[in-house]
């Protein structure tokens, strides 16, 4: 999804949320009658990496809040390992981590429990969300800040091995 307008999501445990999205100022904002809002926003004077949703993985160029909170967030440097496209933070006395578990999907992980696993179409921003736990285990914030990571980072990466493999395909024979 282009980082340009206003999209509804129907998320099965919390019903619609809207995410507010704007490329040029980098900011990302999810809210919804029950979850708090969640604001990823770059510094207006960051230098904008075009490979990121957001334009930044340097966590002293983002600021996230939840609710009125500001939460400690943490990306990875998004390199060559499929585990540095994680995203840490820690947001009212929780720990999460956001990290791509396929090339097509991520996965939100609580404390330690994993709860919540979104797709994210790149071409027109349609999210496929499953619920890795029942209802009575999340909490509102889970939805909200999936959603939101989901779009400021996107959902997946390729493995080192399959982008090596990759390459040797584009390389052909010699």
């Amino acid at each position: 999804m282009p980082l340009t307008a206003p999209r509804v999501v129907d998320d099965a445990f919390y019903d619609e949320l809207t995410i507010h999205t704007d490329d040029a100022r980098g900011l990302v904002e999810v809210s919804g009658a029950h979850v708090p809002t969640v604001v990823i926003a770059r510094s207006p004077d960051a230098p904008i990496n075009r490979f990121v949703p957001i334009g930044s993985r340097e966590p002293a160029d983002l600021i996230m809040t939840v609710g009125e909170a500001v939460a400690d967030l943490r990306p990875g440097k998004g390199k060559w390992t499929r585990g540095s496209y994680r995203v840490d933070l820690t947001a009212d006395g929780k720990r999460y981590r956001f990290k791509p578990n396929s090339i097509a999907t991520s996965q939100l992980i609580r404390d330690g429990k994993k709860v919540f696993e979104p797709s994210m179409d790149d071409e027109d921003g349609d999210f496929l969300v499953q619920w890795l736990v029942n209802r009575d285990d999340t909490e509102p914030a889970d939805a909200a800040i999936g959603y939101a990571l989901a779009v400021a980072f996107r959902t997946g990466a390729m493995s080192l091995f399959s982008m090596l493999l990759s390459g040797a395909e584009m390389a052909g024979p010699g």
